[in-house]
């Protein structure tokens, strides 16, 4: 994992790891990982060497939920069921987790295990995880514009910033769950129609 991380950052590159496990999670941050993404079983250890490499968590949580909607109507196996079930506690309490142990937390989906369009839904899965409204809206504004290394240029509202905007009907700081339903899209100053 060491000689990846080597060669990508030669090459201007940033790596990311798709990790449950938390000594998985634990070797890709001491190996310099830039973002671990599911950290399904972080713990402690695993939090200390990602707090002391930089590296940021991207919990995923409705990739969880996506995965979850499927146990028991016979689309996985009965063992991939029960495996399921198994790790879907432990899954709810992700961000919880991350957070006493003081990791940052960047929003992502993993889009592709459920339906695309619904990725706003992950806001609400982090604050009842534990953040505030606040705090996933800067995980999935200025902080994962931080992990791309575009923070110069998107992930806020500001002079010389790309115009990329959204319109809703309400406040997310009061509740989050108006992103499910966006009214106005705006891209690079250009309307979506």
């Amino acid at each position: 994992m060491k000689a990846i991380v080597e060669t990508a950052r030669l090459l201007g590159l940033k790596v990311a790891a798709h990790a449950h496990g938390a000594r998985g999670i634990e070797a890709a941050a001491k190996a310099g990982v830039h973002t671990i993404e599911h950290g399904t079983y972080i713990d402690e250890a695993a939090a200390t060497a990602m707090k002391a490499s930089g590296t940021t968590l991207v919990p995923t949580l409705m990739a969880f939920e996506g995965i979850r909607k499927n146990v028991g109507t016979g689309y996985y196996t009965p063992v991939v069921d029960d495996k399921i079930r198994a790790v879907s506690e432990v899954a709810d309490t992700i961000v919880q987790r991350a957070r006493r142990y003081g990791v940052k937390i960047a929003f992502g989906t993993d889009a592709g295990v459920f339906p695309h369009g619904e990725n706003a839904g992950e806001f609400a899965l982090m604050v009842k995880g534990g953040m505030s409204n606040r705090e996933a809206l800067a995980a999935a504004t200025n902080i994962a514009a931080q992990i791309i290394g575009m923070e110069n240029e998107i992930g806020k509202i500001a002079v010389g910033y790309s115009a990329d905007i959204i319109a809703v009907g309400g406040n997310p700081l009061d509740d989050v769950t108006v992103l499910e339903n966006v009214d106005f899209v705006m891209v690079r100053g250009r309307v979506i129609e």
